[in-house]
């Protein structure tokens, strides 16, 4: 323990630095998951194929694959990104495919007698969508959402691969460090330490969002 509170400014620069890529994919995700959403639910045929097909790629492909892809990639075309953002893009990616299935199959667990309602009472779509259609989905939306924010929250772990100086990243350059300089290795402590962090992340995401879920099944 004495280890971990001598180089603890430099652990928590990479908890700083996870819980900005935590806060980043999440965000990401979520916009992702909207438009791709929206593609899927589209009335023109052409738009929810294409919605689909996006979808489909974007999950069948390793998430370990889309981090190095973003990475090694796109500089090739010009859009290099660094080590942060690049992992922050991979991942929102492959969360915002998944969360639109999310979406999509919540949204459409709403019968459209509810939508024929709205409108029948001038409810325009937007108004029918956050007055009557999400609220009565959200019970179905949120336990599987929260699954996937706590899945990408993880996943930030995979900023390592590619150099993100993240909470993993940190502490496997402390582990090198104390084994190289002091000889043994506190690999059995720091890692136990970063796992009972993401533990406690997660465990403070599926609280927040069974609180949520809880609002939305209220009588």
């Amino acid at each position: 323990m004495s280890l971990l509170y001598e180089y603890r400014a430099f652990l928590f620069s990479g908890f700083v630095q996870t819980l900005l890529m935590s806060l980043v994919v999440a965000l990401g995700t979520t916009s992702i998951a909207i438009v791709l959403a929206a593609a899927l639910r589209s009335s023109l045929r052409p738009i929810r194929t294409l919605g689909y097909t996006l979808v489909e790629l974007l999950r069948d492909i390793p998430l370990m694959v889309n981090v190095l892809m973003v990475y090694f990639m796109l500089p090739m075309i010009g859009l290099g990104f660094g080590p942060f953002w690049s992992a922050c893009i991979a991942i929102s990616i492959w969360g915002g495919a998944n969360g639109a299935q999310i979406l999509r199959a919540g949204l459409n667990s709403v019968s459209n007698g509810q939508r024929e309602t709205a409108a029948a009472f001038n409810f325009g779509p937007l108004k029918a969508l956050f007055l009557i259609v999400l609220p009565q989905a959200m019970p179905i939306i949120i336990p599987p959402y929260v699954g996937l924010m706590t899945a990408v929250v993880q996943a930030t772990a995979l900023g390592a691969v590619v150099g993100a100086t993240e909470l993993l990243r940190t502490g496997q350059i402390l582990i090198e460090q104390t084994t190289i300089m002091r000889g043994g290795t506190p690999a059995y402590l720091v890692y136990g330490s970063i796992l009972v962090v993401y533990f406690i992340l997660c465990s403070l995401i599926s609280f927040v969002g069974g609180r949520i879920e809880s609002y939305y099944q209220r009588p």
